[in-house]
């Protein structure tokens, strides 16, 4: 096979001017302090971590950011943050992807309070059914996390939170209008004392949408979300600790098939449920146990009589053991069994498989440095063995001032589709699929200084044993590991507060390869990026977002490409009491025309209005 060495990503000419230019912008005289080093995140190492001893590359998004955001879905949230991009077939429900470090959708691991989820027959997230209402909080990890998570964190982890109660007793909820009669509508109650806490919330999204595919049949393509969230949690005296969420949504998404002539319609259900228990036997070890279970169901129909359903179920636990070694070192050791369950309309020859993980880690401190050591090994029934291992070194250079380095390993899972898909015309799974590996190197540096916060990320990922359907007899297709990829990357980003106008700004620099023929991965843009500045006076507050990306292709032949763009997004909210606040957005304000895969529209300019009751 033919290979070819790449050109390395013009890193120092970007890296300096802008780090030059954000310093510029932002002296240190006229900003405060723009970011909080004690926000804890727990993906990044499975323990609790504040920011500034955490050595991944993670964002943290809370309940706060996402009322502030007026963000309407999780794409809409995410959407140009370091590293992630998205690439949909419409609008509200249509099938969207979410690629993090220039990687593909299914090489990214979701969790939902810990849960697993997606579909094994894909290997991808519905992202488009995962209502935004019910979120608390939001960890994006990224980087290779295998060596503590298993199979398909190759770009890393994201991470859902569910809605939590609080102290004291709370009803809040609120309704929404806007554009194309879309309703987005919530009930929330809520509460806790020292012991106990608990949370249930019902809500509700439709919209009529539009046309979702060009020169397609030309109707209104609509959606509908009901979902239903619940958490609750208990402290016994003895300090065991026990904690329950679920999280559930359905509805319904209208589509543009392949005949434009006929209707298409499919009816989703996502659904994770967790059970967890905690407790520290002494004051150096602390364990804990977690069995759930996700859920995965689409029923599509063609001129109202079912054609097809696909459904995954993953059962999964998770023992895990901290134990804490001297002043500043941690060791966990756990193990975790998944199953992957399928059923449906579609004939495999195998309908479910077992994996179950071993994974050891150890981080500590030493003078100025952090240590993190992570190895894992996999035994999964499809494929055997397979280990995977990190490492992370971080340095304090000065005060507020770090470096950061990292190498690791991960792998991907072939799904049930590669795997065991039987077509009565010949196509086939191939049951003899080696995993997807990689290898990834980091370096970073990262500044806290008293005005805010600065991060600078350069990495490098390859990819080995891609998963390709070939094309092995006319007509027939068979699944091979026939590719590899190298991802060069840089991230830079910026926290900063001038003169009372929070600013928050995101530069992604990639060059996502295939190594065989030099050309770009499908849907990858080179450059993204975001810009997001808020302000409040007094009982009042504004807002605006630049969301931006370069060109892209469609195919792996980079023969049809899809035009960059630049939208940009105006809000505004008023508070008419201490409990009630009236928000209102506009996206798209430029009602700029673009798609993020050929063929398929994005919504123009959109308008909504809500009514909330969130009181103190």
């Amino acid at each position: 096979m033919r290979t070819e060495k790449l050109p390395n990503p013009p890193f120092q000419s970007h890296l300096w001017p802008l780090t030059s230019a954000l310093l510029a912008v932002f002296p240190g005289s006229c900003l405060q302090a723009a970011v909080q080093l004690d926000t804890i995140n727990v993906t990044a190492t499975r323990t609790a971590r504040t920011a500034d001893e955490t050595l991944a590359s993670v964002t943290v998004i809370t309940r706060d950011e996402i009322d502030t955001s007026q963000a309407r879905n999780v794409k809409e949230l995410l959407s140009g943050l370091n590293g992630i991009s998205f690439t949909s077939y419409g609008g509200y429900g249509k099938v969207t992807d979410l690629h993090l470090r220039g990687t593909d959708a299914s090489q990214l691991l979701v969790l939902i309070d810990g849960i697993r989820i997606g579909s094994a027959s894909l290997g991808a997230t519905a992202w488009q059914h995962l209502p935004l209402d019910q979120i608390e909080r939001i960890e994006v990890v990224r980087g290779p996390q295998s060596h503590l998570y298993g199979p398909d964190a190759i770009g890393g982890v994201i991470q859902i939170f569910t809605r939590q109660g609080r102290s004291g007793q709370r009803i809040d909820g609120g309704a929404g209008y806007g554009t194309h009669s879309t309703f987005d509508g919530d009930i929330g109650l809520s509460g806790g004392d020292g012991a106990s806490h608990y949370s249930l919330r019902l809500s509700h999204l439709e919209s009529d949408g539009f046309n979702a595919a060009e020169d397609n049949n030309p109707d209104k393509d609509g959606y509908d979300n009901t979902s239903f969230s619940g958490s609750f949690g208990h402290r016994f005296d003895n300090g065991l600790e026990l904690s329950l969420s679920a999280l559930y949504a359905e509805g319904s998404n209208q589509y543009d098939g392949y005949d434009a002539s006929r209707d298409y319609e499919e009816e989703f259900v996502q659904q994770a449920i967790n059970g967890k228990l905690q407790y520290a036997p002494t004051d150096w070890w602390e364990l804990a146990l977690s069995l759930g279970e996700s859920r995965d169901l689409s029923t599509n129909f063609v001129d109202g009589g079912e054609a097809s359903d696909f459904e995954t179920r993953i059962p999964q636990a998770n023992w895990q053991n901290d134990f804490l070694i001297g002043d500043t070192g941690t060791l966990t050791a756990g193990i975790d069994f998944l199953r992957d369950e399928v059923d449906g309309s579609t004939q495999y020859s195998e309908t479910s498989r077992d994996n179950t993980g071993l994974y050891l880690q150890y981080q500590t401190e030493y003078g100025n440095g952090n240590l993190n050591l992570g190895v894992r090994h996999d035994d999964n029934q499809s494929f055997g063995g397979h280990t995977t291992g990190n490492l992370g070194v971080g340095y304090l250079v000065s005060p507020g001032l770090r470096l950061v380095g990292s190498y690791g390993t991960a792998f991907k899972a072939p799904t049930f589709n590669d795997l065991y898909y039987q077509d009565p015309w010949g196509s086939n799974g191939n049951p003899d699929l080696k995993p997807e590996e990689s290898e990834s190197l980091e370096l970073g540096l990262e500044a806290n200084p008293s005005w805010g916060s600065w991060s600078l990320r350069a990495y490098r990922t390859e990819i080995d044993n891609l998963i390709q359907w070939v094309e092995i007899a006319p007509w027939i297709w068979q699944p091979n590991n026939v590719a590899s990829a190298r991802i060069d990357g840089l991230e830079a980003s910026i926290s900063a507060n001038l003169a009372g106008w929070q600013w928050q700004g995101y530069l992604t620099l990639l060059d996502p390869r295939d190594q065989e023929s030099g050309n770009l991965l499908p849907g990858r843009s080179k450059q993204t990026l975001r810009i997001d500045i808020d302000r409040r006076f007094g009982v009042a507050g504004i807002g605006a977002s630049l969301r931006a990306r370069s060109e892209s292709y469609n195919d792996t032949a980079n023969q049809t490409r899809i035009p960059g763009y630049g939208l940009l997004d105006l809000r505004a909210d008023y508070r008419l009491s201490p409990d009630w606040v009236v928000r209102a957005k506009i996206d798209n304000l430029l009602d700029k025309q673009y798609q993020t895969i050929s063929g398929y529209n994005e919504p123009g300019r959109l308008f909504f209005l809500s009514l909330r009751y969130e009181p103190e």
